[in-house]
């Protein structure tokens, strides 16, 4: 038995108490079903948005999308947007419809949203209304657009990512008509942000079916980032940017231009750079770590590797990496009778004896050493 969780059907009945039908509409629904965890509440009512915030102004409420009429009330600890019927007029860019039409009509605003599985919508009694056939789809774990595939790809291209991410998340099959849509209307990625498509790939990347997808898609991630063929290694990582940093280590791409962030960036690229080291060369290893991202580093190469580092890090972490850590000034090397030019030879030279273990880094050592460095 489906139960709608209190504080949704407190929310319900304020709208159904004022005179209005109220469902809990799309994925939380789905979750409920089965029996996932529900990370946000969306509630469709036939109310308008003034009449929302007359009904619930003894909650926080906030105005979070006037041009959808969503209204935010938050009841006990749970944030749940309400928004109206509505219909939409055409999409212009294939992304956003040029026009917004409250409706009366439930099954015109469900028959408008993107596939069968989120179609799906529960009243207070916790009764389902499934027009579009969801529930079979749900069971049959299978992810099917609404209606004609290729017009609700054309409509707004992020749901060719939307399809992807589902099956990987749910580990279900796509339908054959939406599968063929896909790849027919590859092509409207080209009219999404980066930003929209990479936070897409990245929530694929955080499902273990993820290589799976990948590699069954291939042709629809390459319109937007130059992936090849893909490991089930990727499964190894614990998080999505381990996934995308393996996925792109002999790749040259900017990362910028794709619009991830400069951080995001920069820890994929190094990343990418500590996966080409040799993990057992204490130098190589420790400039890899010298970021950071140390951490993040270490992890990674331990996922990448299989194996435990942690303790090869803490007899390294004193590891110089540079003459500037030398325990030695070049005023000291220069009473040697060495010129200017040539203290960074000698303190290059004394770095890789440390590194080769032959001496320590302390001054008496070093000093020691100076006398037989012949130029």
């Amino acid at each position: 038995m489906i139960i709608i969780p209190e504080n949704i059907k407190t929310a319900l009945n304020i709208l159904e108490n004022g005179g209005y039908e109220a469902y809990l509409v799309g994925g939380a629904v789905r979750s409920l079903l089965l029996d996932q965890k529900i990370n946000d509440f969306d509630v469709t009512t036939n109310a308008d948005p003034n009449a929302i915030k007359m009904l619930f102004s003894s909650y926080r409420v906030y105005d979070i999308g006037k041009k959808f009429g969503t209204i935010r009330v938050l009841i006990g600890n749970d944030e749940i947007e309400i928004t109206p019927f509505r219909s939409e007029g055409k999409y212009l860019d294939h992304r956003h419809p040029e026009e917004i039409f409250f409706t009366g009509s439930l099954k015109d605003d469900l028959k408008r949203r993107d596939f069968t599985i989120n179609a799906m919508c529960l009243d207070q009694r916790d009764e389902l209304i499934d027009y579009f056939g969801g529930l079979d789809d749900l069971n049959n774990r299978l992810i099917r657009c609404i209606g004609n595939p290729e017009s609700r790809f054309n409509e707004d291209g992020l749901r060719i990512l939307r399809a992807l991410r589902f099956s990987s998340k749910l580990n279900f099959r796509i339908e054959e008509k939406t599968r063929d849509a896909l790849f027919s209307s590859k092509h409207l990625l080209s009219y999404i942000s980066a930003e929209r498509k990479n936070d897409e790939l990245l929530k694929i990347l955080d499902n273990e079916n993820a290589f799976a997808i990948i590699n069954e898609y291939l042709p629809i991630f390459n319109e937007f980032v130059p992936f090849g063929h893909v490991e089930r290694k990727i499964n190894d990582f614990s998080n999505n940017m381990f996934a995308l940093a393996y996925l792109l280590i002999d790749k040259d791409v900017d990362l910028l231009e794709l619009r991830y962030s400069k951080k995001q960036s920069e820890l994929i690229n190094a990343l990418k750079h500590s996966a080409k080291i040799d993990i057992y060369d204490d130098y190589d290893f420790i400039c890899a770590l010298s970021s950071i991202n140390e951490k993040q580093i270490l992890q990674f190469l331990e996922e990448y590797h299989h194996i435990d580092l942690e303790n090869r890090y803490e007899e390294l972490k004193d590891y110089i990496t540079d003459i500037s850590n030398l325990r030695i000034t070049g005023e000291q090397i220069g009473s040697f009778g060495y010129t200017a030019n040539q203290i960074t030879q000698v303190k290059n030279i004394l770095l890789e004896k440390v590194h080769q273990k032959q001496i320590r880094n302390d001054e008496t050592s070093l000093l020691k050493n100076i006398e037989g460095i012949i130029l």
